[in-house]
């Protein structure tokens, strides 16, 4: 699920900058070639809205189509140099840095200080919702959550 990364956006322009759209079969050719499994709901914000810089500190990276600093290959190669295990690619970097499983699409923050501390979330939205939601949503008065 995506629904409240892309509501927080509509409401909150001004705190998302979004790359734009790729297509769902560029993007599955791309996991082809990679030989991995990208989450379900990534790819699909990934064809709404692409990657993009939120809030002043954070940024979802794309498969292709931006600069190094933006792409997920570049910058998972940085973390796998730190020593982060191949077998994940890195998707956000900021307050904390978010990365998914190449086998199975499962989605993972790592701990600020030790890479092999890993938090994992059932889908984008709890992903948003747990770690950066919970820490701009007053400073951007995103409306609190039923």
């Amino acid at each position: 699920m995506i629904n409240l990364i892309v509501c927080d956006s509509q409401r909150h322009s001004d705190a998302f900058f979004w790359r734009g759209s790729l297509s769902l079969s560029a993007i599955e050719d791309w996991e082809r070639q990679q030989s991995l499994c990208a989450p379900r709901d990534l790819k699909q914000l990934w064809t709404l809205k692409g990657g993009g810089d939120l809030f002043e500190s954070e940024t979802i990276l794309q498969p292709f189509g931006g600069d190094d600093y933006d792409l997920i290959e570049s910058v998972s190669c940085v973390f796998w140099g730190k020593g982060l295990s191949t077998d994940y690619c890195i998707f956000h970097t900021g307050i904390v840095d978010s990365a998914f499983r190449k086998s199975d699409g499962a989605l993972f923050s790592l701990g600020s200080s030790e890479q092999k501390q890993m938090s994992q979330f059932r889908d984008l939205d709890e992903w948003y919702l747990r770690t950066l939601r919970s820490v701009f949503a007053e400073k951007y008065g995103l409306e609190p959550l039923p």
